[in-house]
């Protein structure tokens, strides 16, 4: 073979090699529903309520309540980690009041918070519908198993619109005496913007319903960075 036709073969190689690549699509992990950037915030509004018939505990409560993305850090096994301050608004100041700080970590294949000290598997990565995980594998909390109810649709709440969201949901089964209501709604480059925890115990001693539980919806009124 001379050596301008091996130069052409050598050619076509190449180009054949760059069309290849080219057509191989970029994967999309959907990291973006949990972002990590320092700076970021969200506002919320929660309204919580809980009531105990056996013990007449009764309660409700409403409050704007502030998740922020305030340092970055190492955690015990060396990943990067972020520091999420909670704060509420003191309605009388107008000033947000720091109430508690959680941390969060995105890893490729899962995003972690450390909710009150509790680790929990909050997302999979790729999100898709059909898979299933125990957000409690990382604390000592009986399992709870999560799947994904919803992929990849736009929502919209309070005036905002977002194109593309994910929608977590437990598999729980519920029945007459034990409820349970699982719901958190991610939006891309947001992160949780809606969430809806609800547990029920409903018992029915010498005839009488007794009610024990709790009722927990926090939903996104504003986001920046």
């Amino acid at each position: 073979m001379n050596k301008a036709l091996l130069g052409l073969v050598v050619l076509l190689a190449g180009l054949g090699a760059c069309k290849k690549d080219e057509a191989v699509p970029h994967s999309d992990l959907g990291h973006a529903y949990f972002p990590t950037d320092t700076g970021r915030w969200i506002t919320y509004t929660v309204d919580t309520a809980w009531r105990n018939d056996q013990t007449g505990v009764t309660g409700s409560a409403q409050y704007a309540l502030r998740e922020m993305i305030t340092e970055t850090f190492l955690d015990p096994e060396g990943r990067p980690a972020q520091r999420l301050l909670r704060s509420t608004l003191d309605s009388a100041s107008g000033e947000w009041v720091p109430k508690d700080v959680w941390w969060q970590v995105r890893t490729t294949t899962q995003a972690e918070r450390a909710e009150e000290n509790q680790r929990r598997i909050k997302l999979i990565f790729p999100p898709r519908t059909g898979q299933y995980w125990n957000t409690n594998a990382l604390n000592t909390g009986s399992a709870y198993e999560l799947t994904y109810e919803e992929v990849d649709v736009p929502w919209s709440i309070n005036g905002m619109s977002f194109d593309s969201t994910i929608l977590v949901k437990t598999t729980y089964p519920n029945n007459a005496v034990v409820s349970n209501t699982y719901w958190e709604r991610y939006a891309k480059h947001v992160g949780l913007v809606y969430r809806q925890v609800d547990s029920t115990n409903t018992q029915y001693p010498n005839g009488v319903q007794q009610v024990r539980g709790t009722w927990y919806e926090q939903v996104i009124t504003g986001y920046g960075q």
